[in-house]
């Protein structure tokens, strides 16, 4: 596994070659340039204060939008009525682009972190909630007649809830959110990358763009580079939750 992921890595690096070499360093800079240049950002505090912004507003974003989609998915899941009163807004409003809350929330909320951090966390949440909610809906009824037989009516009903939501629902959702959470790692960085795009003056969407204007793209390609690290690194951590959380799957 290791060595097919360090050879489909060199193939690509190899491709970015060949293509920069074709196109010229005007307009795509070799992977050398945009690797040396990397290296002095990182002997940079200025680039640091970026990547600390943009990973502070993903990462609060990420686990709000978790925090907050999660339980719901499980309510509307399994209370039908509830359901029935908030799916169809969820299906009406889950094709919008995200992104395109950013000028509401700018103007509710001001020019502060708030609207980077809700934007992320609206994006994450929506994808999160639309797979928990269906994993409950279309979970296996041979699982709740088996814990029905172990815990009838009759018990404790926040006992009865709790081990519902542990026996059950838990592990039936884990793995389902888990992937959720890896397509949402991606989504989450491109939605702040156009939030710091414009109207702040750090992050590594400002960093990008402000390159960009400035036709330096080594440095423009090392902010690329360091937004697609930080969008792998709450990729991995889907990887280890699922890994750590649902033993059971094979991956």
């Amino acid at each position: 596994m290791k060595f097919r992921a360090v050879l489909g890595f060199g193939v690509f690096l190899a491709l970015w070659a060949v293509l920069a070499k074709v196109l010229g360093d005007q307009i795509l800079p070799s992977p050398l340039s945009v690797i040396q240049d990397f290296g002095l950002r990182l002997n940079q505090k200025q680039f640091y204060g970026h990547l600390g912004a943009s990973f502070y507003r993903a990462a609060v974003g990420f686990f709000l939008g978790l925090a907050l989609a999660i339980p719901i998915g499980w309510l509307m899941g399994g209370v039908k009525k509830l359901d029935d009163f908030l799916a169809p807004l969820l299906f009406f409003t889950y094709p919008v682009p995200k992104v395109l809350f950013l000028p509401v929330l700018i103007v509710t909320l001001g020019l502060g972190e708030a609207p980077k951090i809700v934007l992320v966390a609206v994006t994450v949440g929506y994808q999160v909630l639309v797979v928990t909610r269906d994993s409950v809906v279309n979970l296996d009824r041979s699982y709740l007649e088996a814990f029905t037989a172990m815990w009838p009516a009759s018990r404790a009903k926040g006992a009865r809830t709790w081990a519902l939501v542990r026996h059950i629902l838990w592990p039936a959702c884990l793995p389902a959110v888990a992937t959720a959470m890896r397509l949402a790692s991606g989504t989450a960085v491109s939605v702040l990358f156009m939030a710091e795009s414009f109207a702040t003056d750090e992050g590594l969407g400002f960093f990008i763009v402000d390159a960009w204007g400035n036709l330096d793209l080594p440095r423009m390609f090392s902010g690329i580079l360091a937004m697609g690290l930080l969008g792998g690194l709450f990729y991995a951590f889907a990887n280890i939750v699922e890994k750590k959380l649902c033993p059971w799957v094979k991956g």
